[in-house]
């Protein structure tokens, strides 16, 4: 009797909520799903299992030491499962392809159209408001560069007087700084973004206003094509594009050019970070009709794949990667 495939998911608190729906396209191909807490992986048969998946690793930014137990977990899952175990996507991805500070430069430098950004490494000694002063920006988004779901993310604005700032608890609040640099040096936004530059490295961008009104665009790529295409729109006065968030999500039929545009993107990708069996590659139009990166989901993505029609698509290029993958 021939044994029925088994795929694991590498998770670390909860997948996501796609699961019910990738466990019934797997059943429809003869294959288990199994979830495995990376915290009990030693625990596992791992000879019994076709493939590791590491697309359910969500909440990897509050994680500090996940890719030295990925790379553990990899290494013994190699020395000890006879022919190798294939892992997709790449677990070299945790390590180079997670922070945006480590692939977004890298792209910029090869000529890839972002949105402008500027980078804080942990601990710099530097002011929100001495690199607005620099960008001449008077709006602008701040963020973890290692984040998920808006994580720590705020909105701010000059301003020419102070005003009270709006509830700073809230999920992604917008402060105010004003531009007299007394004011601003006791303002809200300040204090936050010196909470957020002690600890981690950040982006400064210029808020673009097409995000409330035309709304994000992500491209997903499922086992090296072009899968489908997801607009993703903001909550009323809200500017965060993510369901949790009041955001919808909606199957849209991009611009031929641009899917065109993504495409030389992901080959790219694919060209630095070996085959990628599925990717997301998120972007904002620019006001020339053309697109700009915000960035690449390439680890633990939600791919959309009941909104795509795309489950069973990939559920065989996953399938494909188990058979090729074993030796």
């Amino acid at each position: 009797m021939t044994r029925r495939r088994r795929i694991a998911y590498l998770c670390l608190t909860v997948p996501h909520d796609d699961l019910s729906d990738v466990e019934a396209a797997f059943a429809r191909h003869d294959t288990d799903v199994e979830v495995v807490k990376l915290a009990e992986a030693d625990r596992v048969d791992w000879d019994s299992i076709d493939l590791l998946s590491l697309r359910m690793l969500r909440y990897f930014h509050l994680e500090p030491d996940l890719i030295p137990r990925i790379e553990a977990l990899c290494a013994q899952v190699k020395a000890n499962v006879p022919g190798g175990l294939p892992v997709v996507n790449p677990p070299g991805l945790v390590a180079r392809g997670l922070d945006k500070f480590d692939y977004l430069p890298r792209l910029v430098d090869a000529g890839v159209p972002v949105v402008p950004t500027e980078w804080v490494r942990r601990g710099t000694a530097t002011t929100l408001s001495a690199i607005l002063d620099r960008t001449g920006w008077r709006r602008a988004v701040v963020k973890p560069t290692l984040s998920a779901r808006g994580w720590n993310a705020f909105r701010v604005t000059r301003v020419e007087s102070p005003v009270e700032d709006p509830d700073p608890t809230a999920d992604h609040p917008h402060f105010t700084l004003p531009d007299q640099s007394d004011a601003a040096a006791v303002s809200s936004a300040e204090r936050r973004f010196a909470e957020l530059t002690a600890m981690t490295t950040v982006s400064v961008q210029p808020f673009v206003d097409e995000i409330t009104t035309r709304g994000e665009t992500s491209f997903v790529f499922i086992g090296g094509q072009f899968s489908h295409a997801i607009g993703k729109s903001v909550a009323e006065n809200g500017w965060v594009a993510h369901e949790s968030f009041g955001g919808v999500n909606t199957r849209v039929d991009a611009d031929p050019a641009h899917v065109a545009w993504a495409e030389e993107l992901h080959g790219l990708l694919c060209s630095w970070f070996e085959q990628l069996r599925y990717a997301r590659i998120d972007t904002l139009p620019t006001p020339q009709g053309g697109l700009q990166l915000l960035e690449c989901e390439l680890v633990a993505p939600r791919l959309f794949l009941r909104e795509g029609g795309a489950l069973d698509r990939y559920a065989r290029s996953v399938l494909d990667a188990a058979r090729n993958g074993r030796g």
